[in-house]
């Protein structure tokens, strides 16, 4: 019997300008869980992305007076050196100007209106640019955007619509039916609240723009940018042609998106697939937005955090630490720099830092830089970590990550505290064999707490994780790592020589 599948998705973002730490959270938390099913032993597939077309971006090309493929080009280079740089682990990139996605896209349409699901007719309303969003006047809070604030532009043309309106009670059944399909609950609430007060149908073609997908029976429109965005999910595993992926991973298991984009992934994406005829994902994950201060991180309002800069001053492990630590799960999360020093120099440099640096001291001075083999002492240690690992388990299987990382810090603190209380400095100093056995147990078991705390920081640091593995002599890739395997106490066997000491969270002073 095969690995049991697993498919996970973010929202592609659109390219028009560099990313903001906002959008690196959403891709962070999709790889902590990425990484997690992968440790549990399950096959997945991690899809990210990018949204190329609509008026948006062949504007900003324009106005940078280049051409807009060589544009996007250019940002998706910068997409995909960010995402290495951040240790995101996506197994698939699709484009949306990729030629198999925009065949994939035309195929839908067509589907669509073969089954009656689109027809022709005019639009006459506002559009706002910058979110590439159709807009209603009541949508409008003082004549602008609700979303950026910007003035909306007042359009009139003809457009193919989808009978969304046709869905309503199916999307309402469904999720009346299906209690996990939208997380967190209040997420699931709101698409309800919006069900019911009614669904219009939905443009989904443009004749103004051209930087799109062509329709391909009427060649005078082009597909709206969200519809050909939202079917990358699919096209990405090669929907209605080679199908090898598809079959083998569709259902997503789960969609990560921001609170901004719910409608279009909770009401319209499952309304399409109900017409296609196709399962709908397993679960939309819908996280909260990184605020700076008090305001959302906004590229279109130039309210952004340089994930380059954090990087270089704080190290992405940190950063992916902080973001997962400090921000509960669907709710909105405040970034401070006051609250991400504190965080580094209190639990990464004083806790896991220190808790590090003073085991490969004792090991350089009592054991010769030999891990002692494998010992059993007071046993303390272990029965905290078998009661420890399975709580934390299943709050990363509900994203509860702050809850998962404070389980892990309060076992690393009990090493911290093992240490003085077992007082291994003052054993040295025997010569009694009794001792000498004891230190060496005392040693080994620091040696395998740090390695198991490792192991399950895997998913939220796996560059520090491997470092602190690797400073110890232990052997092997963290990608291989298996959570029933290496996660279990005393499957290592000691004996390793340690490697230099490499401070791995050297403090930082307060701005």
């Amino acid at each position: 019997m095969g690995k049991e599948n697993f498919y996970i998705t973010t929202a592609i973002p659109y390219m028009n300008s560099k990313l903001h730490l906002g959008q690196i959270y959403e891709f962070i938390i999709a790889d902590v869980i990425a990484r997690f099913k992968r440790i549990q032993g399950r096959d997945v597939y991690f899809l990210t992305g990018s949204d190329e077309h609509g008026q948006k971006i062949y504007k900003t090309a324009k106005e940078k007076n280049v051409d807009t493929k060589e544009y996007v080009d250019k940002m998706v280079l910068d997409m995909k050196r960010l995402l290495k740089l951040y240790h995101i682990s996506n197994d698939g990139f699709v484009r949306t100007t990729d030629k198999k996605h925009e065949k994939t896209v035309q195929e839908i349409l067509t589907k669509l209106k073969d089954n009656g699901d689109l027809y022709k007719s005019h639009y006459e309303g506002n559009y706002c640019v910058p979110c590439e969003t159709f807009l209603l006047d009541s949508q409008l809070i003082d004549g602008k955007c609700p979303e950026c604030n910007r003035e909306t532009e007042r359009i009139k043309e003809e457009n193919y619509f989808f009978k969304l309106s046709k869905y309503q009670d199916k999307l309402v059944e469904y999720l009346e039916n299906n209690l996990d399909f939208v997380v967190p609950e209040t997420r699931r609430n709101e698409v309800l609240g919006l069900l019911k007060q009614g669904l219009k149908d939905i443009s989904i073609s443009r004749t103004t723009v051209s930087w799109g997908v062509p329709v391909p029976f009427d060649s005078k429109h082009f597909c709206y940018v969200w519809v050909d965005a939202l079917i990358n999910y699919i096209s990405a595993l090669g929907y209605g042609q080679n199908g090898r992926l598809f079959n083998t991973y569709w259902p997503a298991d789960q969609h990560h998106i921001g609170k901004d984009i719910l409608k279009f992934h909770a009401v319209i994406w499952p309304a399409l697939l109900m017409s296609l005829g196709i399962e709908l994902p397993r679960q939309i994950a819908v996280h909260g937005w990184v605020l700076l201060g008090k305001e959302k991180l906004s590229k279109s309002k130039g309210i952004t955090l340089d994930p380059d800069e954090l990087a270089d001053e704080y190290g992405v492990d940190a950063i992916r630490y902080f973001v997962t630590r400090e921000i509960s799960f669907g709710n909105d999360g405040a970034f401070t720099y006051q609250s991400l020093v504190k965080r580094y120099n209190g639990d990464l440099s004083n806790d896991i830092g220190n808790l590090v640096s003073r085991t490969m001291t004792m090991i350089k001075k009592f054991s010769g830089e030999i891990v002692p083999g494998k010992a059993s002492n007071s046993g303390a240690l272990v029965k905290k970590w078998e009661a420890l690992k399975t709580g934390a388990i299943d709050d990363l299987e509900n994203y509860r990550f702050s809850e998962y990382l404070t389980k892990i810090w309060e076992f690393i603190n009990i090493a911290n505290k093992y240490i003085e209380d077992m007082q291994p400095w003052n054993l040295a100093k025997s010569e009694s064999d009794t001792d000498k056995e004891k230190l060496n147990a005392i040693l080994y078991e620091l040696v395998e707490a740090i390695r198991l705390s490792s192991v399950m920081v895997v998913p939220i640091m796996p560059g520090i994780s491997q470092k602190i593995l690797n400073q110890f002599g232990i052997d092997g890739n963290i990608e291989d790592f298996l959570i029933d395997k290496h996660g279990n106490w005393g499957y290592y066997s000691g004996g390793t020589k340690i490697k230099k000491k490499e401070i791995l969270f050297p403090r930082i002073k307060e701005k």
